[in-house]
């Protein structure tokens, strides 16, 4: 049966009264003494334990989530431990001590298992304290509870941050007796949570009680390793951390679409860099800082960032192209790009423009001059004009670099809309679909 505690301090309040018993008679101080007088008398000795091999029933009652740190692999939680024992000495009759069937005494003067939180990183002491009480039945089962902030080691596992479970544990180790003197049980399957407070960040998905041993120097000692599975709360992420890194990632492509004679694509992709420069720092700063694992987000920010340096160099030579002087100096590379790509790609047709067919002109121009003496006087003068018909080499690329230029921004705008939405897709997916809780 589950017990209800609201906080340690109203459990510490409720264990001060030394003598404090419930029973079905009249209490007594005088009855309570004397118990306590028989069953711990001359004959009781607290340094041995109460059978060859005995059997200890604990239980874990988690009130609440402190800290799950990620960097320092650690979690803080709150809550008391249930111990239960029988010890035949402690024993008695309630019909001959006025109906009493249990006391309180505190464990300075009891046997008790000796135990510790073997993976805590704070400090290895035994659990428990001078002022805590036990309860002893008349039955000799002994009950003591432990209350305390228990900070633990955790293995996080962020592949699939912010959608990912962790499974972090509290690991209670009997220090002293081996296995052949002690033996640890669960009082139950799960951990104790009907006092549990929730966490804003992390939501308490399931738990369970593993019965291990644990094999030191060739010896064996009992263990039991609560479990619990936490869920990570993703509203609060999603809505700061996701959205804006989409959103910032997809400005990248608009830099293909800005005209190049309006002089702002440079000034435009640089913006867009620094500006998820700024934004990707500060969601990085958000992540858990760890090596052990690397997460899906972070490989996507390094990729949107790849993504947008790469637009910046493609952008700077398509200007460089755009703006050469000679507008025919068209790469040889480029020109047979152009017509098995670029040209598909933009529903263009390499036909020769009119303009450029060749010009017709006369043999001869005349030019009339006059003399320094001012007499009239005809000159016959061969003009041979530059024909302006493109060369054998040319006649079938008529496009100029302005018009490849612009083939290349409609081709990159296409491409790196593709790539980034399918990686986006990708990314999304994975994310909400992958890491499943822990079995």
């Amino acid at each position: 049966m589950w017990i209800s505690k609201k906080n340690i301090s109203l459990y510490t309040v409720f264990r001060a009264d030394f003598f404090l018993v419930e029973s079905n008679g009249q209490f007594n101080s005088t009855t309570a003494t004397n118990i306590h007088n028989a069953i711990f008398g001359t004959s009781y000795n607290k340094n041995v334990r109460p059978s060859a091999t005995t059997s200890v029933d604990i239980e874990l009652n988690l009130l609440s989530i402190n800290e799950m740190d990620v960097k320092k692999q650690i979690m803080s939680s709150s809550g008391w431990l249930t111990v239960t024992w029988k010890d035949p000495r402690l024993t008695w009759d309630p019909s001959g001590y006025d109906g009493i069937e249990y006391i309180y005494t505190k464990q300075e003067g009891i046997w008790r298992p000796e135990l510790i939180i073997d993976n805590s990183v704070e400090g290895m002491s035994p659990i428990g304290h001078d002022e805590i009480y036990l309860k002893v039945n008349h039955t000799g089962e002994v009950r003591w509870d432990t209350p305390g902030r228990h900070v633990t080691h955790c293995d996080f596992n962020i592949t699939y941050y912010p959608f990912d479970y962790q499974t972090c544990s509290v690991e209670v180790t009997s220090f002293a007796f081996t296995i052949e003197a002690l033996t640890l049980n669960s009082t139950y399957d799960t951990v104790n949570t009907e006092d549990y407070k929730e966490n804003g960040e992390w939501v308490l998905h399931s738990s369970r009680v593993d019965e291990k041993n644990l094999s030191e120097h060739g010896e064996k000692f009992s263990q039991l390793e609560f479990k619990m599975i936490f869920e990570r709360r993703a509203k609060y992420y999603v809505a700061n951390v996701i959205y804006p890194l989409v959103l910032v990632s997809l400005l990248t492509n608009l830099v293909f679409l800005l005209p190049a004679d309006s002089g702002e694509k440079i000034s435009y992709i640089l913006t867009v860099l620094l500006a998820q420069a700024v934004l990707l720092t500060l969601i990085g700063n958000s992540m858990p800082t760890t090596s052990v694992q690397t997460p899906i987000m972070g490989m996507y920010i390094s990729f949107v960032l790849l993504m947008a340096a790469l637009a910046t160099i493609i952008t700077t030579l398509n200007l460089n192209l755009y703006l050469r002087t000679d507008q025919k100096a068209v790469p040889r590379w480029l020109k047979a790009f152009t017509f098995l790509v670029l040209l598909r790609i933009n529903c263009r047709t390499a036909k020769v423009k009119e303009d450029d067919k060749e010009l017709e002109v006369s043999n001869e121009d005349m030019v009339k001059m006059e003399d320094v003496n001012g007499k009239g006087k005809t000159l016959k003068r061969m003009l041979n004009r530059r024909s302006q018909t493109p060369n054998k080499k040319d006649a079938g690329f008529p496009f100029q670099c302005k018009e490849v230029s612009a083939f290349l921004d409609c081709f990159f705008f296409y491409l790196f809309n593709i790539v980034l939405i399918i990686t986006t897709l990708v990314f999304l997916v994975v994310l909400a679909v992958s890491d499943v809780p822990p079995s």
